[in-house]
């Protein structure tokens, strides 16, 4: 299960063709007094230390997460950072990529949220110490904020960059044009450029296809995708009576996915992947490994087998009729 490593769009950061993401985590039945689910932090760390083990060293978060899928009130956010936290401290911090994001809510003040110049500094010393870490590898716009001007952003992630607290800049969730302004801003300006985005994008949601990932061709951005196995849908997760199981009532944005047209697909698909003889997360992985514009999908894990399954995904190879075949099957723009 060979790892490999490309460059991060256009800059000279290499990173893995699979990045560990942190927005959900192995949790324990108990919960917390505000009824959240509580983490398993050692099978955490154990999980953490297995992917980068076996050669991912890139590990991807955000101030926001908690480690859960149930959202959370701001007394829980900066978890996830605190954790990784005191993983960095039992690895070599320089041989990994760590990224993590600024923009929604971390308090309950007025200016605790959003893509201003008061709100970036004050998060990216709050991640830096959560982070345990002197600096970032790659800081990410969560969002686009309308109510702060671009240039006043990107100023500030510039000031980061300059003074070595930040290595590289991204964003995720943007639309095409937001980051077609963003980067005119820099190139004007002379700032320091978004390399990344973060965009949704798997077999059943290709809507980045239409604008976003032509852009990205035009301007060679390295692209980091979320939510590569659709929630669970493309691990095999909801079908047939599972379609009832208890993850897909309790995250609101997984129940949109359960259409006839969606789980119609995954039937074909694991058809297809038991006939190359791989599962459904590994062909769903590939065929994201295999598009050209993609720099990394994020894997998730609960368990130690799900890290080896995922990894095993890049050992699966699709032939042009297979790709062909998938397309015809998914394509909907």
């Amino acid at each position: 299960m060979p790892i490999s490593y490309k460059n991060l769009g256009d800059s000279g950061l290499k990173i893995s063709n699979l990045v560990l993401g942190t927005w959900y985590l192995p949790t324990l039945p108990d919960t917390d007094p505000y009824g959240v689910r509580k983490i398993n932090e050692e099978m955490t760390l154990r999980l953490w230390r297995k992917a980068v083990d076996m050669g991912i060293n890139c590990i991807d978060t955000a101030n926001r997460y908690h480690g859960a899928i149930a959202p959370v009130p701001v007394t829980h956010v900066g978890y996830a950072e605190r954790l990784l936290g005191r993983f960095l401290k039992t690895v070599d911090r320089d041989s990994l990529v760590i990224a993590t994001k600024v923009r929604f809510r971390m308090g309950n003040g007025p200016n605790d949220e959003g893509l201003s110049r008061k709100h970036i500094l004050k998060a990216v010393r709050d991640s830096l110490g959560r982070l345990q870490t002197g600096y970032i590898d790659l800081y990410q716009a969560h969002g686009f904020d309308a109510s702060t001007s671009l240039l006043e952003s990107l100023e500030t992630l510039n000031m980061l960059v300059e003074k070595g607290l930040v290595h590289y800049i991204g964003c995720s969730n943007f639309e095409a044009w937001q980051i077609s302004e963003a980067l005119a801003i820099s190139e004007r300006h002379g700032l320091a450029r978004f390399v990344s985005v973060q965009p949704l994008y798997n077999l059943l949601q290709r809507q980045a296809e239409k604008e976003l990932l032509p852009l990205v061709r035009e301007r060679r951005l390295g692209v980091i995708c979320y939510s590569p196995l659709a929630q669970g849908l493309l691990a095999g997760r909801y079908r047939g009576s599972q379609i009832t199981d208890a993850r897909s009532a309790y995250s609101p944005s997984v129940n949109p996915l359960l259409t006839e047209r969606n789980l119609k697909i995954v039937e074909e698909l694991v058809e297809l992947a038991r006939e190359k003889g791989v599962s459904l997360a590994q062909l769903s992985l590939a065929w994201i490994m295999h598009q050209p514009e993609i720099t990394a999908p994020i894997i998730g894990a609960t368990r130690p087998e799900q890290i080896e399954e995922n990894l095993g995904a890049t050992d699966v190879k699709l032939s042009s009729d297979d790709l062909k075949r998938i397309d015809e099957l998914t394509k909907t723009i």
